[in-house]
């Protein structure tokens, strides 16, 4: 996968998602590679990747880089990150998980990256919903459609995100009743879905709670994966959209408690 042939213009944090993105899809890259791909020199790709060793990602290797092969449980990169990895699965993974929606449901919008490409294709579908969320870049994408009645969850804001978390928030969920919930996770076991912070954990519990229908959508790296703190158990939702089959252990458990696994298209 080639980016480009001329991206020095580009902001680093653009930059290093392409590197990260490419070091996922092969497991491995050199950084000479990595300077054809990304179209940069090799001091700016070394920078790059000390940068990003720091944050916990990658690790250093015989000339490249490869993914970390058990990151920390409490282990979670910034939202731009974030946002520009596997973008092209969870753009998949949201448009499907939009159009199981229909006019005039109530619907939890979380505070996920995957979740947000989910609201894109509601603005762009015109869906006439009632959207709860508490990430403050969907809410801005739905105050700009006229078809959707947008309730806002309130609370702190998270540092190097757009959640919003705590109190009032969770007394507000708390009160709640709704059609759908359309949820991102940090990492799902056999048993539970957990996540990195216990506010998000937290906030994710009462989202479920107040949801008739969960609805799960993770790229195919958060299964197996386990992080800080459970949020919730997995009979909670009825349904995860990902890209890729998990393991036969994980899938078999998962539909032993009713939980089906929908892969989207790329």
């Amino acid at each position: 996968m080639i980016f480009t042939q001329k991206n020095s213009h580009i902001i680093p944090v653009q930059r290093r998602s392409q590197i990260i993105e490419l070091i996922r899809l092969k497991g491995f890259v050199s950084v000479q590679e990595l300077s054809e791909n990304v179209g940069v020199s090799l001091p700016t790709i070394r920078r790059d990747l000390a940068c990003i060793t720091k944050s916990g990602i990658i690790q250093r290797s015989h000339g490249g880089a490869t993914l970390t092969s058990i990151p920390g449980t409490t282990f979670e990169s910034d939202y731009q990150t974030a946002s520009q990895i596997a973008r092209k699965e969870k753009a998949a993974i949201g448009k499907l998980a939009a159009d199981r929606l229909k006019d005039h449901q109530s619907v939890i919008f979380d505070s996920s990256s995957t979740v947000y490409e989910a609201a894109c294709r509601v603005v762009e579908n015109g869906l006439i919903l009632t959207a709860v969320t508490n990430d403050l870049r969907i809410a801005k994408l739905f105050a700009g459609s006229p078809s959707i009645h947008l309730m806002v969850c309130g609370g702190s804001l998270r540092r190097g995100s757009y959640s919003l978390l705590g109190e009032p928030g969770t007394s507000f969920l708390r009160n709640l009743h709704v059609d759908v919930a359309l949820m991102g996770i940090h990492a799902i076991t056999d048993t539970s879905y957990c996540d990195t912070s216990l506010d998000v954990a937290y906030t994710k519990r009462y989202m479920s709670a107040a949801a008739q229908k969960v609805i799960i959508l993770a790229d195919a790296s958060k299964f197996g994966a386990v992080a800080f703190f459970d949020a919730f158990s997995v009979e909670k939702s009825s349904e995860i959209i990902t890209d890729r089959l998990p393991d036969p252990a994980i899938s078999r458990a998962l539909a032993q408690k009713g939980v089906s696994i929908t892969l989207a298209g790329g």
